[in-house]
């Protein structure tokens, strides 16, 4: 071992400086990237266990996680909690078995541990306690809500109805963004279906700022229905607007019409209730016939008698005769009982208008000024397009719908109204050939003040070199070429022509592009 510490110690002491430099930065830089992939691999990665917790919550958590002796990171101010990557699921198993995080709030688990003796006023009010938390911890489950909290007031029970009041509720809502009108009625009906003899003119929506989302008041409920009624006139005219549109654009062209639709909607709910009789729809129901007959006739008596002792005694007395017939009839006359109901929403009247861009032609005057002409559609395509927007509306002359359709000139381009005569001469020969005798100029002009100066500059640089090369000293050197070469003469050392005929002998293509250039320049 100590030998070979010796021989790095030889090796290095007979590098140069910049060498034990180089060597010792790599050194380094391997040790540094070893001890950073050591440093990854055991590294312990955090994942994210409960984000959003209320102090409370986080509390109870942390003092869980201390409990079970799991390393735990707090995170944005406390509301989040961070563990192991592995022991992220078991732990959150393990703290839902025991009813962690609770949310913020007493919940029904209020009721798990009952106490023996507890009064009657106390379980109200741990079931009211236990109500708002419930509600509560719903209302949290909103993506747009961070924290809620509902207080519910419950009037105290009376035997006389007229002192009874109904409950009421309050819910205070901390938002992470804004919150549609739509949502806030959802909250006031899921709290006022949730307490017995809740209504919802009786809930009051506040967010953390102050604002007053919902009230509960006539005027509040007056608007919703105003704006509902609102939105859906204008979702029925778009429908109507979108249908007739687009079906025009396909006959004339992309934006060369224009539908508007004006909708009157009758929103009131009406009840109709009528009975009607029909005279010639006569029925027999029952028919009574009475029928009496009698007759008398008067003679002597056989004997007196106290019952009629003043008896006629006249025995010239006719007799008498009587004769009654009834007759009864009860018809039933048909009878019909109808109740209607109109729906919310009935359209009593629509109102349409189209109005529909012409063709245009081109046309040059004599003094060569070009315009252009508007042409409106013709009475056959208006005939055709108002049938088509009559079908495509539902037209009913019942409800005295109105249509329009117009053919208009839309407004014109720019350009397009007046144009310039055609260029003759001068002017045509600049329209025609203007743009490539720029051109050429301004490659004329690069050729002479860049090009031509850069060739230059080479030029001089690469005699300055070939002048360089052949003033360089090389003394003592024998150079043989042609005749003299093969009979053995030498030529003089140390002359210029020595070291040209040594360079050229050592790079022949260098030396003929040097004489390319000297053959150049003459």
């Amino acid at each position: 071992m100590f030998q070979f510490f010796q021989q790095i110690r030889t090796i290095l002491s007979k590098m140069p400086l910049s060498r034990k430099i180089t060597v010792g930065t790599l050194i380094f830089m391997v040790i540094a990237l070893f001890g950073g992939i050591i440093f990854w691999s055991n590294m312990v990665e955090y994942r994210s266990l409960y984000s959003g917790l209320s102090p409370e919550d986080a509390s109870q958590v942390v003092t869980r996680l201390k409990e079970l002796k799991v390393p735990y990171r707090l995170e944005n101010g406390g509301s989040g909690v961070s563990v192991p990557g592995e022991q992220v699921y078991d732990l959150r198993l393990s703290m839902a078995s025991e009813g962690l995080p609770k949310g913020g709030g007493v919940g029904f688990e209020i009721f798990d541990k009952t106490e023996f003796g507890t009064t009657e006023f106390v379980q109200k009010l741990n079931f009211q306690r236990a109500l708002q938390g419930e509600l509560a911890r719903t209302i949290r489950e909103l993506e747009e809500v961070r924290d809620a909290r509902v207080l519910i007031v419950m009037p105290k029970d009376s035997v006389f109805v007229e002192e009874s009041k109904p409950p009421s509720a309050s819910v205070l809502l901390k938002l992470r963004k804004s919150l549609p009108q739509g949502q806030v009625e959802a909250i006031v009906h899921l709290v006022a279906s949730s307490v017995e003899a809740l209504t919802t003119d009786r809930v009051t929506v506040v967010d953390s700022r102050g604002k007053i989302l919902s009230n509960g008041s006539p005027e509040d409920a007056d608007k919703q229905l105003l704006n509902s009624q609102m939105a859906y006139k204008m979702a029925f005219e778009r429908n109507i607007t979108q249908r007739i549109q687009s079906m025009l654009e396909r006959i004339v062209g992309q934006g060369k019409c224009i539908v508007r639709v004006t909708a009157d909607i009758d929103f009131s709910r009406v009840d109709v209730s009528e009975e009607l009789y029909d005279p010639d729809g006569q029925v027999v129901r029952s028919r009574q016939n009475v029928s009496e007959k009698s007759a008398k006739a008067n003679g002597r008596p056989e004997k007196i008698s106290s019952v009629n002792p003043l008896a006629d005694l006249d025995p010239s007395q006719r007799s008498e005769s009587q004769a009654r017939s009834d007759d009864t009839i009860n018809y039933e006359i048909s009878r019909t009982t109808r109740r209607t109901t109109h729906p919310l929403g009935q359209v009593t009247r629509l109102s349409v208008v189209a109005v529909l861009d012409g063709t245009y032609t081109t046309e040059t005057a004599e003094d060569g000024i070009r315009s252009r002409l508007f042409h409106a559609r013709t009475p056959e395509e208006m005939k055709l397009f108002s049938t088509i927007v009559r079908q495509a509306m539902g037209y009913s002359a019942d409800r005295e719908d109105q249509v329009s359709v117009e053919s208009i000139p839309f407004t014109m381009e720019e350009g397009w109204e007046l144009e310039r005569a055609p260029a003759t001469g001068v002017e045509k020969l600049m329209d025609d050939y203007g743009k490539a005798g720029l051109n050429l100029l301004v490659v004329l002009l690069i050729f002479i003040f860049v090009v031509r100066p850069l060739i230059r500059t080479l030029k001089e640089a690469s005699t300055q070199d070939d002048e360089d090369l052949f003033e360089d000293e090389d003394e003592g050197v024998t150079v043989s070429i042609g005749a003299d070469a093969l009979s053995g003469g030498h030529i003089r050392e140390g002359t210029a022509q020595d070291r040209a005929m040594r360079l050229v002998r050592e790079d022949v293509d260098k030396a003929a592009n040097i004489i390319k250039g000297w053959l150049c320049e003459d």
